[in-house]
């Protein structure tokens, strides 16, 4: 088969290694055997391109389809179940409602009384939860305790113009108690009648303040008719140190004891005995004896709980402390000594904390006697 020049196409002779028409020479492949080698390789190159491109379109359009949810979901999670730092707890100031323990752990249980909050004084820290899992407690911003978050208020309590002393009364109707002494304030609960009350002080604009039976107070409006209606129905006293008086309604209860021990000693006296040790016996046993009578009366804002008739003396309870028995006889007139004695010519008579048996009677009573 003739061969021919590549560039200018004359007729090649066998073996030629240079073209005799223009010296180009002469290639050891032919035209046909180039052309054919080149495209297979072309083809095969874009194949493989084409196959790499389809696999990773196949690659993201299977990301988007499947996995792209599942892999946003998780990394939403994973952000979410990222621990959040809790905001710093802002220290907050309250006020004792009552006079407040601080303990030196956030319970009641197992903890030890550092020291007294009084009431009105204020508190500054954070609220923590109490050990118990269910309690709020201040845990004081000095680092010196915590205090019941019960006992406390954001409020300062209001000035209390007459002590009740934690005086118990039952209510006689159902009473509105508010978190205030104002109606407008939230309206704590609604006692029923025949329902216990500690009364604790009177505010100016009668309301009384009441003990709550899970902490903190509360406030009840008709302050001073409940006060008198806790104290019971009144009584007149007129104390009279140089005789033992006490009024004409308190020594008419007075005799009618002193008659009816005279009484049981005259029925133990005439008895017959198997011996005169015997009778001795029997009359020891009643004389020196304390006879006391329950009551439930009402003097100037004082409660009288009781009286009793003494061996030689007489003595009149009272559900207040003696310091408050001082200050209402003072303002009466009666002259009361430091020590709540009271001046007599021959007699001995003062107020003072309730002792002994009388203890069980009152908290203070006023006596009178030899």
């Amino acid at each position: 088969m003739s061969k021919f020049c590549l560039q200018c196409g004359a007729a090649l002779n066998a073996g030629a290694r240079f073209c005799g028409e223009c010296g180009a020479p002469v290639s050891a492949a032919s035209p046909k055997a180039k052309a054919a080698s080149h495209p297979p390789a072309k083809k095969s190159n874009w194949l493989l391109i084409g196959g790499v491109a389809g696999a990773i379109a196949l690659v993201i359009a299977y990301y988007f389809i499947f996995l792209h949810d599942d892999a946003s979901s998780g990394l939403e999670d994973r952000v979410a179940d990222q621990p959040v730092e809790a905001e710093a707890a802002v220290a907050k100031v309250y006020y004792a409602m009552l006079e407040a323990n601080i303990r030196d752990k956030a319970s009641t249980q197992g903890s030890t009384v550092l020291g007294k909050l009084p009431r009105g004084e204020s508190a500054s820290g954070k609220v923590i939860l109490g050990e118990d899992g269910t309690s709020d407690w201040l845990e004081l911003a000095d680092g010196k305790g915590f205090v019941a978050l019960v006992n406390l208020s954001e409020i300062q309590p209001p000035e209390l113009s007459k002590m009740l002393d934690d005086k118990k009364w039952t209510a006689n109707e159902a009473l509105d108690v508010w978190a205030q002494p104002d109606p407008a304030s939230t309206l704590i609960e609604r006692v029923a009648a025949g329902t216990s009350i500690t009364l604790v002080g009177l505010t100016a604009n009668d309301y009384v303040e009441v003990k709550l039976p899970k902490g903190g107070v509360g406030y009840i409006a008709g302050g001073e008719r409940i006060a008198k209606l806790a104290s019971g129905k009144p009584i007149a006293i007129a104390f009279n140190a140089n005789t033992c008086s006490f009024g004409p309604e308190l020594d008419a209860m007075f005799a009618t004891i002193g008659n009816r021990v005279r009484a049981n000693y005259k029925v133990l006296e005439n008895k017959e005995y198997p011996s005169e040790e015997a009778r001795s016996k029997a009359l020891a046993s009643i004389e020196g004896r304390s006879t006391f009578q329950k009551l439930e009366r009402n003097f100037e804002g004082l409660t009288v709980t009781a009286i009793a008739q003494h061996y030689e003396s007489q003595s009149v309870y009272f559900a207040e402390p003696a310091s408050r028995v001082i200050e209402v006889f003072r303002s009466k007139g009666l002259r009361i000594g430091r020590d709540g004695s009271i001046p007599s010519s021959d007699l001995f008579a003062a107020i003072g904390n309730a002792a002994g048996e009388g203890g069980r009677y009152g908290k203070s009573d006023l006596s009178c006697g030899v």
